[in-house]
């Protein structure tokens, strides 16, 4: 393939429909009942908090850092089933030992801070801080790839890798690769051994960067073959890799 053809499809995308993101949390420490904080909610992110995962879970408690208070998040019963905010049917509990315990009527979901965060029904009507998550346009593939596999992977079933060019993308980012099972995880950024520069993959410039000591601003090994950037699981900084290692990757969901 000529170097002119790949570059022309390096800068295209197929659009597809998306099915799920990547929940960024957020603890409002008002007192609300559950109505007014989904309310609050809904105005100032996405909605109360849901969560359907152990690792969104984790993730939670993680935001919450040991806070002394019971929260709202975003269950409540439906007559006799329990339901999200979004009207979704909950698959996944966290529930306290010997909960829900309040049989019929009106009852919300609060975390109890004296076990651990664990699930407890209450009175909607109760005043608690709340959780609150927004909906990020990215999502964390949990599958290992090569890059150009990431890349045509993200194209064919989502927007595109992921191109970081400010510091919110990076803040969305950093939430995402909370969940990889590999070191580093792929994003759509790509160095051209011929002009020596970096660049993302959907043609935004590189008017920022966050990368690790040693990587990224000197002249790259370009023996093995073009290089590619990843960020790292733990530090959160992006380090220079060559494309045929096999990583999870972040895909953008829609065009922000």
């Amino acid at each position: 393939m000529s170097s002119a053809l790949y570059l022309i499809l390096l800068f295209s995308a197929l659009w597809t429909l998306s099915f799920c993101g990547t929940r960024q949390f957020h603890v409002v420490n008002e007192t609300k009942n559950w109505t007014d904080a989904q309310k609050y909610c809904r105005e100032k992110f996405t909605d109360l908090a849901i969560i359907e995962s152990q690792q969104e879970m984790n993730a939670v408690i993680a935001v919450l850092n040991g806070t002394a208070d019971d929260f709202w998040i975003g269950m409540r019963k439906n007559y006799t089933s329990w339901i999200w905010s979004d009207g979704s049917n909950s698959s996944y509990t966290y529930w306290n030992t010997g909960e829900p315990n309040n049989g019929g009527g009106d009852y919300c979901v609060q975390l109890l801070k004296d076990s651990t965060y664990k699930w407890n029904d209450d009175y909607c009507t109760s005043p608690n801080p709340f959780i609150c998550y927004k909906e990020l346009p990215l999502i964390l593939i949990n599958q290992t790839k090569t890059w150009r596999e990431a890349l045509r992977y993200c194209r064919v079933n989502h927007v595109d890798l992921v191109s970081v060019h400010t510091e919110e993308i990076q803040n969305w980012v950093e939430t995402a690769v909370d969940y990889a099972s590999t070191a580093n995880v792929w994003m759509g950024l790509r160095h051209t051994c011929t002009l020596n520069i970096w660049f993302w993959v959907n043609g935004e410039s590189m008017c920022y960067d966050n990368w690790a000591p040693g990587n990224g601003t000197g002249v790259e090994d370009c023996s093995g073959g073009e290089r590619t950037g990843a960020v790292q699981s733990g530090s959160k900084k992006w380090v220079s890799l060559p494309e045929d290692q096999r990583l999870n990757f972040i895909c953008t969901i829609k065009e922000f």
